[in-house]
């Protein structure tokens, strides 16, 4: 979508006129913000990262979890 004025997207400035990608972020669809998954408890993690179809979720670490889920979300 281009705008009229300056823009701010994601992180990210864009000039007026320029095109600005449209929020089709998985993260959205699925509902879950960074925070949220950090603040989440190893079981939580678990169950989320084999819903999501990640291998060998029941045999890693949380932490391992987080930072896996936060990159595949791309938040």
């Amino acid at each position: 979508m281009k705008y009229p004025y300056i823009v701010i997207h994601n992180g990210k400035w864009y000039n007026a006129g320029e095109e600005v990608p449209e929020s089709n972020s998985s993260a959205s669809s699925v509902g879950y913000t960074k925070t949220e998954i950090n603040r989440m408890s190893t079981a939580d993690l678990q169950k989320l990262a084999a819903e999501q179809g990640i291998e060998n979720a029941q045999a890693t670490s949380g932490a391992e979890l987080k930072e896996i889920l936060i990159a595949k979300f791309n938040l």
